[in-house]
């Protein structure tokens, strides 16, 4: 049932990003909800959800977005490999880990798209593309992660309490 609930707010996620989102742009750039999402569900409920949710919204991205299913497969992985921090316990909470990991995969993403552009034969200014697009998309998507943790965290919460009443 969690990865069902995980699924539709993914793909809600993604469908605000691709429709809603690109007529109210931040800073020039729209934020990725579906990124910041898989990040919120992956520190807030472990690495081992974090192989099932990252690649559904690599999917959702690809299905709903405008690039090809396999880039965008392929850029949101290193959230798995970011979500290993959790467990090194860095920071004295997980929010402050969940907006680190936002901002270094937003920019990743970013970059995994900018050098999948420049292998199809694109002439990218990759200096320009890191100040007006990585950067600032970075920065967005964390200003849009402390309503998308809340919502994790709750319906985690929530899950927890259910089964510590069964158990």
């Amino acid at each position: 049932m969690r990865y069902v609930l995980a699924a539709l707010l993914l793909l809600m996620a993604a469908l605000v990003q691709a429709s809603v989102m690109p007529a109210f742009p931040v800073f020039g750039v729209v934020p990725n909800l579906v990124l910041a999402l898989a990040v919120c569900w992956t520190v807030v409920r472990g690495q081992q959800e974090a192989m099932i949710v990252v690649p559904m919204a690599g999917l959702c991205l690809g299905l709903v977005g405008s690039q090809p299913l396999g880039v965008t497969l392929l850029a949101t992985m290193p959230v798995v490999l970011f979500s290993e921090l959790r467990a090194l316990r860095l920071t004295p909470s997980d929010f402050l880990l969940t907006v680190v990991i936002v901002f270094l995969s937003s920019m990743v993403y970013e970059m995994v798209l900018l050098v999948a552009l420049r292998l199809e034969g694109e002439s990218v200014g990759w200096f320009a593309a890191f100040l007006r697009v990585v950067l600032p998309t970075g920065i967005v998507s964390v200003l849009f992660t402390p309503p998308l943790y809340w919502l994790v965290r709750s319906r985690s919460e929530g899950l927890r309490r259910r089964i510590r009443a069964f158990a």
